[in-house]
C-alpha cells in the first residue's frame, strides 16, 4: 500500500499556470528534463486503494455499434510507477472518436480497454515530485485508453491537467477533446489568413461550443446541419449563419454565403459526399479539412479539375497533429495557452450537457442515444455509480 499524505502537504502544489505547464503534452520537454520529476518523493495515497476494480473492454468489434460487444471486466487495480498517478475516475464522456474504436478489430487483440479521456481525483502517486504534488488534486486525464474504469494510471507530466478551482470534477470530464479541437480549428482558420469558415455537423456538442467560441473570438462560422430542429438549437445560442441540408436549395444558399463572406476553408465532420460538395463551392486555393466520418460511405464527389487546375485541397485535421506543430517551444506554448483558454471558458463556452450512465449500461444507453441523433447531449459514464 501507500503511506497516507497529510492534508497540509496536499496543499503544497504549484500555482495553476505552473501546473498547466507541467501537465502539457510535451514529449520533447520530457525527454530533456523529465527525469528530475522522478528522483524524489516516495509513493503515497490519500485513501485505501481496493485490490480489484471494474472497467469496460471491447470483446468483439462490429461496424454496427449495436452489434459490437462490450463487457465489464474485473481486474487488479493498477499501481502507479514513479512519475505516474492513480486517478479515481469520476466521469468519462463517450465521444465519436470513442465509438469508432468499437467498429474496428484492434491490432493488439481482445479484450481492449476503452475510454480516451476522463476526470477525477488523484488518490495515489508512484513517487516523484510532480506526481506526489498532484495527490489530492482534481484533474482531467487524457491519453491511451482504459478511462471507462473505476481507476486509471496516468503519466503526471504528459497526461494530467489540473482543473480550475470551482469546477465540479464530473463536469470537466470533457476537458480535452472537444474544447481543444474547437480552439485548434479556429486557430487554423485564423492562421490561414481568414476570419470565416464553414463547419458541418454543427449542432453537435462540439458544434455548439464552436458557435459560442467563434463569437467570443470574432470569427464567423457558417453552420451546416441536417434538420430544422438542429438549426433551432443553434439559433437559441446565437448562431448567425445556418444552412439546413434537409431543405431544397441548400447548396445554392451555402454557395452564396461562401461568396458573400469570402470563405476559403471548411471543416467537415461528415465526410462522404459532403467533402467533395464543399470543395466544389470553395474558391480556387480553398481547403476542406476533414476531421470526422459520420457518413457511412467513403469520401467522394471530388472533381479532379478542382485539384489539378484550381489548386484546391482536401486534407485531414487531427487534434494531436495540430498540438505538436513546430519545435518543442512552440508545442509547449500552444499547450499552455490552449489549457488556459479551456480552463477560463470551461463552465460556459465549453460546458456540455450530459446524460449519465453506468459501466454496465453504457453500451445500451449510447446506442439508444446515437439512434436518436447526437444533438444536444453527450453520454457520460460514471464508473462508481451503481
Amino acid at each position: 500500500g501507500f503511506p497516507p499524505i497529510a492534508s497540509a502537504e496536499r496543499r503544497m502544489i504549484f500555482g495553476r499556470d505552473r501546473a498547466m505547464v507541467l501537465a502539457a503534452t510535451v514529449t520533447a520537454l520530457a525527454a530533456v528534463g523529465g527525469a528530475v520529476f522522478f528522483k524524489k518523493r516516495q509513493p503515497k495515497a490519500i485513501e485505501e486503494i481496493p485490490e480489484k476494480m471494474r472497467r469496460v473492454v471491447l470483446v468483439e468489434a462490429n461496424g454496427s455499434l449495436a452489434a459490437a460487444k462490450l463487457a465489464v471486466q474485473e481486474i487488479e487495480t493498477p499501481r502507479p510507477r514513479p512519475g505516474q498517478v492513480l486517478v479515481k475516475i469520476a466521469a468519462a464522456p463517450i465521444n465519436p472518436s470513442d465509438d469508432g474504436v468499437w467498429r474496428v478489430p484492434p491490432k493488439a487483440g481482445y479484450p481492449l480497454p476503452l475510454g480516451i479521456e476522463a476526470s477525477g481525483t488523484v488518490v495515489a502517486s508512484g513517487g516523484g515530485v510532480l506526481a506526489s504534488r498532484l495527490v489530492g488534486r482534481q484533474v482531467a486525464v487524457i491519453g491511451g485508453s482504459g478511462k471507462y474504469a473505476e481507476y486509471a494510471v496516468a503519466d503526471a507530466l504528459r497526461e494530467v491537467f489540473s482543473l480550475p478551482e470551482g469546477v465540479a470534477v464530473e463536469e470537466a470530464c470533457g476537458f480535452f477533446i472537444n474544447p481543444f479541437t474547437v480552439i485548434g480549428i479556429v486557430e487554423t482558420v485564423v492562421a490561414s489568413g481568414s476570419k470565416a469558415f464553414v463547419h458541418t455537423a454543427a449542432a453537435s456538442q462540439l458544434g455548439q461550443m464552436m458557435v459560442k467560441y467563434c463569437r467570443e473570438e470574432g470569427v464567423t462560422v457558417v453552420n451546416v446541419v441536417r434538420r430544422e430542429e438542429q438549426a433551432k438549437v443553434l439559433r437559441n445560442i446565437g448562431a448567425e449563419y445556418i444552412v439546413v441540408t434537409g431543405k431544397e436549395g441548400w447548396e445554392a444558399e451555402l454557395d452564396k454565403l461562401i461568396r458573400q463572406l469570402k470563405i476559403r476553408c471548411a471543416f467537415d465532420a461528415v465526410s462522404g459526399e459532403m467533402s467533395g460538395t464543399l470543395l466544389s463551392m470553395l474558391p480556387p486555393g480553398g481547403v476542406v479539412h476533414v476531421y470526422g466520418r459520420l457518413a457511412p460511405e467513403p469520401l467522394g464527389n471530388v472533381q479532379p479539375l478542382d485539384l489539378i487546375y484550381r489548386g484546391k485541397k482536401i486534407q485531414g485535421f487531427l487534434l494531436t497533429s495540430w498540438l505538436m506543430q513546430g519545435g518543442p517551444l512552440s508545442v509547449l506554448w500552444r499547450s499552455i495557452q490552449t489549457s488556459k483558454k479551456v480552463g477560463k471558458y470551461l463552465t460556459h463556452i465549453f460546458a456540455s450537457d450530459f446524460e449519465d450512465t453506468t459501466l454496465e449500461r453504457m453500451h445500451a444507453d449510447y446506442v439508444a442515444a446515437d439512434a436518436k441523433g447526437r444533438t444536444g447531449t453527450k453520454v457520460r459514464v460514471r464508473p462508481h455509480a451503481k
